[in-house]
């Protein structure tokens, strides 16, 4: 059994140098002037640059959206549209190439 999803992770990741080992998860809700707002957290990664870029699915009140923030600013924010957050998020963990 494993203490949590992290050391779960791990255990069954190949050894690698992937700079997507080790990601973790946080899923949080919360009522703002009684709109129910859920964010669950895709992944959180920081890059050659010290950079943390996080990947999250917002749902508010029925409505979703994903996004990318690095260092806690959102870079990205579009209606439903998960898999173009993850390829903003690995953009940003490449070095932002030209």
């Amino acid at each position: 059994m494993f203490a949590n999803q992290y050391e779960e992770h791990l255990a069954h990741s190949a050894p690698c140098s992937s700079q997507w080992d080790g990601f973790d998860r946080g899923d949080s809700e919360r009522d703002v002037d009684c709109v129910e707002i859920i964010t669950t957290i895709i992944g959180r990664m920081t890059n050659d640059a010290g950079q943390r870029v996080e990947i999250a699915e917002i749902r508010i009140d029925g409505d979703v959206y994903h996004c990318v923030l690095v260092d806690g600013d959102k870079v990205f924010w579009e209606d439903n549209n998960r898999q173009r957050a993850i390829t903003v998020a690995r953009w940003w963990m490449n070095g932002c190439p030209a």
